[in-house]
């Protein structure tokens, strides 16, 4: 309140920002120990400060508390609990979320999100006054001028019941081995029955709890309007299915209206919340070519003192956007870090503060030259956020700051399309040649980590250390017995032999964000503070908040954009698809090495979107580090030659594929695992199976696979730690080519729809690179052949003894059965001798 200083919550730490000059920056606790923890390793969403700006509140995350801070001595002065008995009400489990504080009151109102309510707390005496039902996983929290206004946005659309009959004794018979229908189904709204047993319905997206804003008269602690703001799902845009709820996540509140934003639908709802109404939707506007597809994701907002001008963070467009609140137009944007957050106005209007969660990015986290920082170089330890303190532009500065705001996110590039790259410049404006893909998400690695050694690219072999001849990246003590060490031949050969980049970044830190960039859905600011937060899941805790999905390797309802992603886009066309593992990873689920199916069981009923369901493998293990890679092999090989290839069915157009194990996990010596490079063998193999296996059917012919790791987070690289793998393999891809053109997952997205013909999604999608480079219209239909595995770091047979099944290496080198050999042999010379 005093304009002297500013405190930014992060993940378990505080950093206190001066800002008389040059922002010097202090965290909590200090790298070096002086300064001790205040937050206990927990904290959301959430500051508040006393009108003398000596306390501030602090949001206390998974501990249920609020957290009391003395801002000139730096350290923690009292905890509030919400946990308690409240109107004869027990309330355990308390998740604290956002809050916010009436000084004059002095009272603190505060979400919590576990239990779906707003607590109302006395500062002078510590005590609840009050406990008032909300939404679903409230969210964002805002008092009006007059103060007798609270509003609450509720981020969550679904409540997520148990499995029927799980207890935590006999879980394991009683999980369901499969997601029991898609979202938003009737099935999905009412229930299935599964073997005779009812599975619940989640009932209708479109009831006031779900993603919503509530407001509270503070003069009778009593819900007054339930506003559903933003474009509901089932509704129909541009031809399109909403299938992603509005996710209004900020309120910012005037003396006549309040304002909300709409992550998923890029805009801005107003309420006349005195007259009960929703007056419109301000549509943020960013560039005429951008402005059909989705992505900015606002996030924060701020309301200038004569209200005039609105500031809402683009979380997914990296600039802030100034909103003439008037007119509903975009004025113009102001450059930010990476992922922006939340942006507030200095006491006088003159300066504005923006903060972003990702700030600069990471740059290198390992390699020759590079010194540790203090604060380690884990992928999500070495890349700081950023706190930007500016004056506030008149019309002229406006006018650059959006210029360098678009500049940053794309250029405009002309192209001549001459119609003989196999990759065409755009979706549906001729065929390609290649009429199937296989995407392979693998877990975790870096470049420099499974690439380093390659000297035809930018690498540093001293990080290779799943490379060929690794030992030196072994302890001391097993140099020796272990001369050669091949961990992952078959990237190495299959990298020279086709194609990969060494410019490739993934977009995403882990796999919370991992699995839903590589589907065409940006994460928006639900999975980003749930990926930034150490919350735990209770499976059988009362509070229904506990069980919030937080998915790692899947997408929740509640992570959805507005019409959908990769799966949604492919159905909408008409274009074949079919996914093995992918998705599979729900919040809660157990892992075991039986859990073969698809690799979990789940104890709470949670979906899959609609399209996937209808379209995934019921036998195919997804992320599960606990089955090797060689059994899902088996269960690939046995599954497409069933159907595509003694079948009737033709391939379809996409296949996605999950192969985890190079995410790696403690060795188990009797399982097969001695070492963590084991589970990169194991990796390795199955990759070398893939090509394998598809260079021998009778579609290769027409094939692309593309082969890429959802997050580089378990490595180290020297450019930077979010390098990673992108391999293609296929006869219209360049033999022993290196790309050096910028790449991310929305290349690898653009790549897929410029071939099938689907048109573009979202904003990422529109401004993601084209890989032109990487084809050819000279085929070269050569098949590829599987390395063997290294024995002494991971035998497969151990690996498969507890499954009771052989490893079969003369069936694996002899391909795929039933294959029609002299098809593929005259194909093969008749297209080349045409040429």
């Amino acid at each position: 309140p005093d304009g002297k200083k500013a405190l930014i919550l992060h993940n378990a730490a505080i950093t206190l920002v001066d800002l008389s000059s040059n922002l010097p920056a202090t965290r909590i606790p200090s790298y070096d120990g002086r300064l001790a923890d205040v937050l206990g390793g927990a904290s959301f969403l959430g500051v508040a400060f006393s009108a003398d700006s000596k306390t501030a509140y602090l949001s206390g995350g998974d501990k249920g508390e609020v957290i009391v801070f003395d801002m000139d001595r730096m350290v923690k002065t009292d905890s509030i609990p919400l946990d308690g008995k409240v109107d004869g009400v027990e309330y355990g489990d308390s998740f604290t979320s956002d809050l916010t504080i009436d000084p004059q009151r002095n009272e603190l109102y505060v979400l919590d999100r576990a239990n779906y309510r707003m607590v109302r707390i006395d500062l002078a005496t510590k005590r609840i006054l009050a406990s008032v039902k909300v939404g679903r996983i409230p969210f964002g929290i805002a008092l009006s001028p007059d103060r007798n206004t609270l509003f609450v946005a509720n981020v969550g659309l679904y409540e997520y019941p148990l499995v029927p009959g799980v207890t935590p004794a006999n879980k394991d018979t009683m999980m369901l081995d499969f997601p029991p229908y898609g979202v938003h189904t009737p099935e999905s709204e009412k229930g299935v029955v599964i073997k005779g047993r009812k599975i619940p319905g989640l009932g209708s997206p479109l009831v006031p709890e779900a993603m919503s804003v509530w407001t509270i008269d503070l003069l009778s602690n009593r819900v007054v309007d339930q506003f559903k703001t933003g474009y509901p799902i089932g509704q129909f845009i541009e031809g399109a299915r909403i299938v992603g709820g509005a996710s209004p996540n900020s309120i910012v509140a005037g003396k006549e209206f309040a304002y909300v934003s709409n992550a998923t639908n890029d805009n801005i709802t107003i309420l006349d919340y005195r007259r009960h109404r929703i007056v419109d939707h301000i549509r943020i506007h960013v560039d005429e070519k951008l402005d059909h597809y989705r992505g900015l994701m606002p996030f924060g907002l701020a309301l200038s003192r004569d209200e005039g001008t609105l500031y809402a963070a683009l979380l997914g467009f990296n600039a802030v956007a100034v909103i003439d609140t008037k007119s509903k137009l975009t004025k113009g944007l102001i450059p930010t870090g990476w992922g922006t957050t939340k942006v507030a106005l200095g006491k006088d209007d003159k300066e504005l503060f923006i903060t972003s969660a990702r700030g600069y990015g990471a740059g290198p986290n390992g390699g020759a030259g590079f010194v540790d920082p203090p604060q380690g170089t884990y992928i999500g330890d070495i890349q700081l956020g950023s706190f930007q303190a500016l004056t506030v532009p008149n019309d002229s500065v406006l006018a650059g700051y959006t210029r360098q705001a678009l500049d940053n996110t794309f250029r405009i590039v002309q192209r001549e399309d001459d119609g003989r790259n196999p990759l065409p410049p755009l979706p549906g404006i001729r065929q390609s040649p290649i009429r199937y893909i296989v995407y392979i998400t693998k877990e975790n690695r870096s470049y420099d980590e499974v690439f380093g050694q390659l000297t035809e690219a930018r690498g540093d072999s001293t990080l290779a250390r799943f490379g060929v001849n690794c030992e030196y990246t072994l302890p001391d003590s097993l140099r020796v017995k272990y001369p050669h060490l091949r961990v992952m031949p078959n990237h190495r050969k299959a990298a020279r032999q086709f194609s990969f980049s060494d410019n490739y970044y993934c977009d995403s830190d882990a796999s919370i964000h991992g699995h839903h960039w590589m589907v065409g859905t940006i994460p928006n600011e639900y999975v980003e503070v749930n990926a930034a937060n150490a919350g735990e899941f209770r499976t059988f805790s009362k509070a229904p908040g506990r069980r919030m999905p937080r998915t790692s390797g899947a997408m929740d309802p509640e992570d959805y954009n507005e019409i959908g992603g990769l799966w949604e886009a492919l159905e909408r066309s008409r274009v074949s698809f079919y996914n093995f593992g992918e998705a599979n990873e729900y919040a809660g689920v157990e892992e075991e090495w039986n859990h073969t199916k698809i690799g979990t069981m789940q104890p709470v009923v949670f979906p899959m979107p609609e399209a996937l369901w209808k379209r995934t493998c019921r036998n195919y293990a997804g992320f599960n580090t606990n089955i090797p890679d060689q059994f899902r092999m088996d269960q690939f090989e046995s599954a497409f030659t069933r159907k595509w290839i003694r079948g009737n069915e033709k391939m379809p157009s996409l296949i996605t594929m999950q192969v985890p194990n190079d995410h790696g996990a403690d060795p188990r010596p009797e399982a097969g695992y001695p070492f963590i490079h084991s589970y990169m063998a194991d990796n390795d193999l199955a990759v070398g199976r893939i090509l394998h296996f598809l260079s021998r059917t009778k579609y290769w012919k027409n094939m692309l696979v593309i082969i890429t790791e959802d997050d580089p987070q378990g490595g180290v690289d020297h450019i930077d730690a979010h390098r990673s793998v992108l391999l293609l393999a296929g006869p219209y891809v360049k033999k022993a080519y290196v790309s050096h053109t910028h790449a991310n997952f929305g290349s690898i997205l653009k790549t897929i729809y410029n071939i099938l013909g689907v048109p573009y999604v979202n904003q990422y999608d529109a401004t993601a690179t084209l890989l032109s480079d990487f084809f050819t219209d000279k085929p070269d239909y050569t098949p590829y052949t599987v390395e063997a595995v290294d024995k002494r770091i991971f035998d497969p047979q151990i690996a498969m003894k507890p499954y009771k099944k052989n490893f079969d290496w003369h069936k694996i080198m002899k391909g795929p059965e039933m294959d029609d050999e002299e098809e593929i042999r005259r194909y093969h010379y008749n297209h080349k001798n045409s040429k």
